[in-house]
C-alpha cells in the first residue's frame, strides 16, 4: 500500500541473464525461441497494471510455447535468486528499492524477501520480470502466498504502480481498558477510486495487518506512560492532547498512513485517555 520506486531493469536482458547459464542446450534453445513471447506478456503486464487491471492478464502456468512452467519458474529459483549467479545482482537491486528498508505491504517488517506481485505459478512467464518483483517482509510473504487478483476490487496495490497514500484511510479506536489498547482499521478515503479503497481494505484484512498494529500500539503506549505523566503534571489534559496532536502530525508529514500516526492521532482526541487513561490504570 506504500509506492516503492520502479525498478529500472530490461526484461529481455534479465531474461538472457538467467537462460544463458541453462545447460541443457535444447532448453536454452527453447528458451530463446520464447524469448518474443516473454518479451509481449512483460509489455502486457505494464499495459494492464498501469490502467489497474492487471486482473486482465491471461495466466500461463503450464507455460510459454515449449517451455514448461516448472522451467520458467527455475529461471527465478535456480537463476536469478541463488547468490552468485549472473543475475543475482538484479535481485538483490530490487531487494533494496523499498524506502528505510520497510515493507511497502505493512510499512512495518524489514524486507527480507522479494515477493511475486502475480505469483510464479500462476504467471511463471513473468517470473523474473523486475515489476513483477517486489522486496517485502517474511510475514507478508509468507500471508500473500499464492493471492492473485480476480477484479479491481481484489487482490493488492502494486507498490510501482497504484498510489494510495496521498490520503488518509488508516483509522484507530481507542478502548478505555487497563491498560488503554488501540484497534486499526480502514475507512474509505473519497480522495480514492472505490476499486483502490476495496484493495485497501481486501490488502489490510489478508495481512492481518489490524492485530499486527494493535500489538506493537500496546508497546508504544507502555512507554509514553511516565512521558505523558510529566506533560501532564505541567498543564494537565489539555497539555497531554496537544503532545498527542504534535507527534501525530509529525509521524503523518513522513507517512500519511503510519500506524503511529493514527494511532496518536485516536489518543489526541480521546478525553479518557488524555485526562489520565494513559495511566493504565484500572
Amino acid at each position: 500500500m506504500w509506492t516503492v520506486e520502479r525498478p529500472d531493469f530490461d526484461i529481455g536482458k534479465v531474461f538472457d541473464e538467467c537462460t544463458k547459464i541453462i545447460r541443457n542446450a535444447a532448453l536454452r534453445n527453447q528458451m530463446t525461441d520464447i524469448r518474443p513471447n516473454i518479451l509481449a506478456l512483460s509489455d502486457d503486464f505494464d499495459a494492464r497494471a498501469q490502467a489497474d487491471e492487471i486482473h486482465l492478464l491471461a495466466q500461463h502456468q503450464a507455460g510459454v510455447g515449449a517451455v514448461s512452467g516448472d522451467d520458467l519458474k527455475k529461471n527465478y529459483t535456480q537463476r536469478m535468486a541463488v547468490k552468485g549467479k549472473p543475475a543475482r545482482p538484479i535481485y538483490d537491486a530490487i531487494l533494496s528499492l523499498p524506502k528505510n528498508n520497510r515493507c511497502p505491504f505493512c510499512n512495518y517488517g524489514p524486507v527480507e524477501d522479494l515477493d511475486h506481485y502475480l505469483p510464479k505459478s500462476l504467471y511463471p512467464g513473468i517470473s523474473v520480470k523486475p515489476e513483477n518483483l517486489v522486496g517485502c517482509c517474511k510475514r507478508c510473504n509468507k500471508l500473500k502466498d499464492n493471492i492473485s487478483p480476480t477484479s479491481p476490487n481484489d487482490g493488492f496495490l502494486h507498490p510501482y504502480f497504484n498510489t494510495a497514500n496521498n490520503a488518509v484511510w488508516l483509522m484507530a479506536r481507542v478502548h478505555e481498558s487497563a491498560p488503554a489498547s488501540i484497534t486499526f482499521h480502514t475507512a474509505a478515503s473519497a480522495e480514492l477510486s472505490p476499486a483502490l479503497n476495496n484493495r485497501i481494505a481486501h490488502q489490510f484484512s489478508v495481512l492481518k495487518l489490524g492485530q499486527l498494529y494493535s500489538d506493537v500500539a500496546a508497546d508504544e503506549i507502555a512507554d509514553n506512560m511516565d512521558v505523558l505523566d510529566d506533560v501532564y503534571h505541567d498543564g494537565a489534559s489539555h497539555s497531554v492532547a496537544a503532545h498527542l496532536a504534535r507527534q501525530a502530525r509529525s509521524c503523518r508529514s513522513a507517512n500519511m498512513n503510519s500506524w503511529r500516526a493514527a494511532m496518536y492521532d485516536a489518543l489526541a482526541e480521546s478525553d479518557w485517555y488524555c485526562n489520565g487513561g494513559f495511566r493504565g490504570e484500572g
